[in-house]
């Protein structure tokens, strides 16, 4: 049997943490997503990269060092030329880093032939750690394995998976940059017990709304101590943002990630909410990428040959 030379990918952006799940929560989107093109070559292999300038050493890029890993993994030593279509801005907050290592990792795997999950999403959390200094994958599992996913641990690979249908998103992403190395240096190392209990009533209170599908829940459940109120600092106009989308109709409104991205959970009002939030940016001088979407089902096999 003869293994397969090319595999393109896509892969999308998520949402971490969701409300109160720091660390734990994450949802795949619909849209932005990334595209990887792997294909085995005979020369040393490369990497490049659209849309955004990108480092095009192979151990520097989080696609292809995600990939290296995951051939390691499985013994191969595979010379490649990798493309890499960057469709999730960087330090967006929508696991950029993420969606390009699932895509590296998953694309290795499938030209391996043995698409393992656990070692999918381990060499695309490899990828992640060369990106913001440690192996995290709340980025990295749900934009493998899509809908919304809890993560109760990673080795064993242990993770709730629920599909929540018409869940719909709207997530704004204003011209900020937030670094995660700084959105995780803000933190502070102790919370009060208070802040703790909160998030574990409001982190139940999300995985119930999704299971039910009574999405007017999260207007309480995506209430989160532990970590947006130090973040938000970060993002100029973030209550603002909030205030005009839960004005104009969302059902709830919080952070994505490390941020700036920002999200809203909205009926058939899309538009209206995003204009909202887009605006209150606006009268902060701040410009922003709107996205109308939704729920997603994770990273696809576009093509193998």
């Amino acid at each position: 049997m003869s293994m397969n030379t090319y595999v393109k990918i896509k892969s999308p952006a998520t949402l971490a943490n969701f409300g109160p799940g720091f660390d734990v929560f994450g949802i795949a989107l619909e849209k932005p997503y990334d595209i990887v093109e792997l294909e085995i070559s005979s020369g040393p292999s490369t990497i490049t990269t659209k849309n955004y300038d990108l480092p095009t050493n192979i151990h520097k890029n989080v696609a292809s060092y995600a990939a290296l890993k995951l051939f390691e993994k499985n013994g191969k030593n595979t010379s490649f030329s990798m493309a890499l279509e960057k469709g999730i801005r960087p330090a967006s907050g929508m696991g950029s880093s993420g969606a390009s290592s699932v895509g590296g990792a998953y694309a290795a795997a499938a030209l391996c032939g043995t698409v393992n999950d656990k070692d999918v999403i381990m060499a695309a959390a490899e990828g992640e750690r060369i990106s913001s200094g440690n192996a995290h994958a709340d980025n990295v599992v749900p934009c493998y394995m899509g809908g919304f996913t809890s993560i109760v641990s990673i080795d064993p690979l242990n993770v709730i998976n629920i599909f929540p249908e018409g869940l719909n998103i709207v997530a704004v992403l204003p011209d900020i940059k937030v670094s995660t190395k700084k959105a995780r240096a803000i933190l502070p190392d102790k919370v009060p017990m208070a802040d703790a209990v909160s998030n574990v009533a409001m982190a139940s209170c999300v995985v119930h709304s999704l299971m039910k599908k009574d999405y007017k829940a999260l207007g309480i459940a995506l209430e989160d101590r532990l970590s947006i109120p130090y973040r938000k600092t970060l993002v100029t106009g973030y209550d603002d943002a909030r205030k005009a989308a839960l004005d104009s109709g969302a059902m709830a409104f919080s952070l994505g990630g490390s941020g700036p991205a920002v999200f809203a959970i909205v009926d058939n009002n899309k538009k209206e909410v995003a204009d909202a939030i887009g605006d209150a940016f606006a009268d902060k001088g701040i410009g922003c990428t709107k996205y109308m979407t939704k729920i997603g089902d994770g990273a696809q096999i576009l093509a193998l040959e």
